[in-house]
Parts: C-alpha cells; sequence; structure tokens
C-alpha cells in the first residue's frame, strides 16, 4: 500500500508538470524495476502480477489526476 501510494503521488507530479511520454517512460522503469527485484528474489508468480498491474494502475490514475488539476491552471491562463 505504501508503495502504491508513493506511485499516486508520483504520477500527480508526472500530471502536473509533464506530459504523457514521461508517464510512459515512468511505467516501463517501474515494470522493468519491479520486475528485476522480483525475479532476483525468487518471488516471480501469479501474485506479483497482479500486484505489478495495481502498480501500474496507481501511477496511471495519480497521472490522470495531475493532469486533470494542471488543465485548470491551462484554461486560467489561457482566458
Amino acid at each position: 500500500m505504501i508503495i502504491a501510494a508513493i506511485l499516486i503521488l508520483a504520477g500527480i507530479t508526472i500530471g502536473l508538470f509533464y506530459g504523457y511520454g514521461a508517464v510512459l517512460l515512468a511505467s516501463a522503469l517501474t515494470t522493468v524495476g519491479f520486475f528485476t527485484v522480483w525475479i532476483w528474489l525468487g518471488e516471480f508468480g501469479w501474485f506479483t502480477i497482479l500486484i505489478w498491474i495495481g502498480y501500474l494502475f496507481a501511477l496511471q490514475s495519480g497521472f490522470l489526476l495531475g493532469s486533470y488539476l494542471a488543465s485548470g491552471d491551462r484554461a486560467d491562463e489561457e482566458g
């Protein structure tokens, strides 16, 4: 749960300040990082795949929230 909360905060930060390219890179780094650790520790299995999906959902939902919050700021600047 703590890792998911950190990923949500990271996603919000990416959504506020960067674009979709940064969240794709963060998703790729998350995938490579966690899979490497799980394989190295010998804990790779079906349950870890479900955890990985949850981590990616957390990152993506944070990104969507951050993008939504940033869109209000961009609308204020234009009009």
